[in-house]
């Protein structure tokens, strides 16, 4: 017989924690290893939660045709081997485990919540069971108003949205509690219209992703003009990217706005790839280099 390592408790369940945090499919096998294993582990399975349904292709851009072609493969495949077809198959797995959990689980664990191609329905029964998130991704969406309603009653702090979403829908209140906003319009060749950036008043970083659409210099003006604590103002754009370091466009002379890449991936990636400390760490070597020019410049005089 092999001699058992006994750990305190509290040592073995720190071992557990770090390691389901780590990875997410080590957090899904440690989940099934005992009881006790499986209370530590499942609130950081379930703190980020994806639920979506697969997209259209015809609110896709041609890029992601194959992607949406090989899935569909696959599902024809699948029902092919399977002739007795589940009744709640085209129902996320996520909305089939609600009811098996109690009415405080998922309003306790769910931190990062992202939706995507959701029904009225579906988007109620998920935004009223986590009803504890602070950060929410949206993609192609209705915000009908049983939708504003789930939505307004989060204690939201981030809010990370494509075009199709309606600021004007929601109500003051949720908006002025945003520390953090990121839109999306990849797939849009205008400027879009910005939101109420008057019931802003907590937001410190905003972020606005652009396909075709080039914004000019004095785009980022309102957006430091509404929100007195903004801190980061982060532009997605492959074409400015280029543009400012080919030289072609100068650098913008407010030290807070920052220019990047879009992240690559599927609509899930801009949620879960979070920029802010690269572009946090941008505006601060900025300001340093500023204060060091600064002083130099004392100096000389």
């Amino acid at each position: 017989m092999r001699n058992r390592l006994d750990l305190p408790v509290e040592l073995e369940r720190e071992i557990f924690e770090i390691a389901a945090k780590a990875d997410i499919g080590t957090a899904l096998r440690l989940a099934v290893v005992a009881r006790r294993v499986q209370a530590w582990v499942e609130p950081i399975i379930y703190s980020q939660v994806v639920v979506a349904h697969a997209p259209d292709a015809s609110q896709f851009q041609i890029q992601n045709t194959r992607t949406i072609l090989a899935h569909r493969i696959r599902a024809q495949l699948h029902n092919s081997k399977n002739k007795k077809k589940d009744p709640l198959a085209h129902v996320p797995r996520f909305i089939r485990t609600i009811p098996l959990r109690s009415a405080s689980f998922f309003a306790r664990n769910v931190r990062r919540l992202y939706v995507g191609h959701l029904s009225e329905p579906e988007l109620v029964t998920v935004l009223s069971a986590c009803t504890g998130v602070a950060e929410l991704g949206w993609c192609a969406c209705t915000l009908s108003p049983p939708v504003a309603a789930a939505l307004s009653a989060l204690p939201l702090r981030r809010l990370a949205v494509d075009h199709t979403f309606a600021f004007d829908a929601l109500p003051p209140a949720p908006l002025a509690r945003l520390t953090h906003l990121d839109l999306a319009f990849h797939e849009v060749s205008y400027l879009p219209l910005l939101p109420p950036l008057q019931h802003l008043r907590a937001l410190t970083h905003f972020s606005a992703a652009f396909g075709r659409a080039v914004p000019p210099p004095s785009w980022a003006a309102p957006v430091f003009d509404a929100c007195p604590a903004l801190r980061i103002v982060l532009f997605y754009s492959d074409q400015m990217y280029m543009e400012q370091i080919s030289g072609l466009r100068p650098r913008h002379p407010d030290p807070r706005v920052v220019v990047m890449l879009p992240p690559v991936g599927d609509w899930t990636a801009r949620w879960v790839h979070d920029a802010w400390p690269l572009a946090e760490e941008v505006v601060r070597e900025r300001r340093t280099i500023a204060a060091a020019e600064k002083a130099a410049a004392a100096l000389d005089l």
